[in-house]
């Protein structure tokens, strides 16, 4: 993993820096979320500022609910799903979050299958995918590619108006994708464009076509033979509805093409140790600042559906309700302030996921020991973040005056720097003392 190194002693075993295998589904999601997080921490020490998204660094570690406050971190173990952590945060986040991202990328396609594609043909509608991009290398701004791509599909947009209502349209489903491969970051759109089933399709096409490639022209972009795609009407039938549903919301969860890599794909070779995936996908991040990575417009509300942010996977509630009949899990807790050190970013492990491995196999008592050991390790790395009760407990002279200030009012940027000081000295004499 990014910045790993392996500890000497301890009890974490042989495999301390081993985590879960890839292949194993269930823990899979929660390594990846772990690069993540070391890499937005990485980025705030390294430049000062907070990337977007960063907020990933508390996702699955913070209390969050009736919890928020207990100092007791939840896990639920003996269940049929495997152990998970309960009464947590999550960040939501569709590009630096895994977790959040593959929630949300489930329950969108869920909402394609069985909320968008019914609605359209009760209407009496068709639909024909669209996908757009342009051309790019790898030494541009990879932020302005994407300034770029987005502005041209601003001026498209307004130019198809007439088209659209000549083809009966009423809406469309917009997802943004990336991927990333020798020719830096390849941005893209997949649109599901609604029309009447008797529309000209092929005239609908040609308007696109040309709408667009004079769109990225006029954006100072360029625009190839692979710029523009066009399958007409994609919800006749059965696979073209699920071919569908998949390139409009399959962001973390298919192959890149060819020699291009997803997000997810850089963040398992970051993991192996690949200091250029790591880089990319910093930069990819920085690049899709401010960017939805799913839109459906007005289209729910004309066709009175609920929204994809709205919508209930019932496939996906149907299976938990298998799962807590099938066995009644158990909750355990921990010391939150115990599980934030275990799994800080700053270790260069998975430790959430080797914690859930843990209590998957040895129960409370496995969980425990595993914890026990990442503590240990925390300790001998003297990782550059404190708990309350670990800045008390270096001082029992009271604490200093800058720390005191932090709790009543915001801190000016001087002050921050001089409490960070005062925080690291604090905890690596807690260290020190308990050693």
């Amino acid at each position: 993993m990014v910045g790993s190194k392996a500890a000497p002693g301890g009890h974490l075993g042989k495999h301390r820096n081993t985590p879960p295998k890839p292949a194993a589904k269930r823990y899979r999601p929660v390594v990846i979320q772990a690069v993540q997080q070391a890499l937005v921490s990485q980025y705030f020490k390294k430049h000062g500022t907070n990337i977007r998204g960063s907020s990933v660094v508390g996702c699955g570690r913070w209390n969050a609910g009736k919890d928020r406050t207990s100092g007791r971190a939840e896990f639920e173990i003996g269940g049929a799903g495997g152990a998970r952590r309960v009464q947590t945060f999550r960040c939501g986040s569709n590009w630096t979050c895994e977790v959040c991202a593959r929630a949300n990328v489930a329950r969108y396609r869920s909402w394609i299958r069985a909320g968008l594609m019914p609605a359209l043909e009760a209407a009496g509608k068709s639909a024909s995918l669209v996908t757009l991009t342009l051309s790019h290398h790898y030494g541009e701004n990879w932020g302005e590619v994407t300034r770029r791509l987005l502005a041209a599909f601003g001026v498209f947009d307004k130019r198809m108006a007439k088209a659209y209502k000549k083809a009966g349209y009423i809406g469309k489903v917009k997802s943004f994708e990336v991927t990333v491969g020798k020719n830096g970051l390849h941005p893209h759109f997949h649109l599901l464009v609604t029309h009447d089933k008797d529309a000209d399709v092929e005239q609908l096409e040609v308007a696109m076509r040309a709408a667009w490639e004079k769109a990225v022209t006029e954006e100072g972009g360029r625009c190839t033979e692979h710029g523009f795609d066009f399958k007409a009407n994609c919800i006749n039938d059965y696979v073209a509805k699920m071919e569908s549903a998949h390139e409009l919301s399959s962001q973390n969860t298919k192959q890149g093409r060819k020699k291009g890599r997803t997000l997810s794909q850089l963040l398992d070779a970051t993991y192996r140790g690949d200091q250029t995936a790591a880089h990319e996908w910093t930069r990819a991040i920085q690049a899709l600042e401010g960017v939805n990575r799913f839109n459906a417009g007005a289209l729910p509300k004309k066709l009175g559906i609920p929204t994809p942010s709205e919508w209930e996977d019932e496939e996906e509630d149907s299976d938990q309700g298998e799962l807590d009949l099938a066995e009644d899990p158990t909750v355990v807790d921990f010391p939150l302030d115990d599980v934030l050190q275990a799994t800080h970013p700053s270790l260069g492990r998975p430790g959430m996921a080797m914690i859930l491995r843990a209590l998957d196999r040895g129960g409370e008592a496995g969980g425990r020991a595993m914890l026990d050991g990442l503590l240990r390790d925390y300790v001998r790395t003297r990782a550059p973040w404190a708990p309350a009760w670990m800045s008390s407990a270096a001082d029992q002279g009271g604490a200093p005056a800058i720390i005191e200030t932090a709790k009543t009012r915001p801190l000016t940027r001087d002050e921050v720097a001089e409490y960070l000081r005062v925080i690291k000295n604090r905890s690596a004499s807690c260290a020190l003392a308990t050693a």
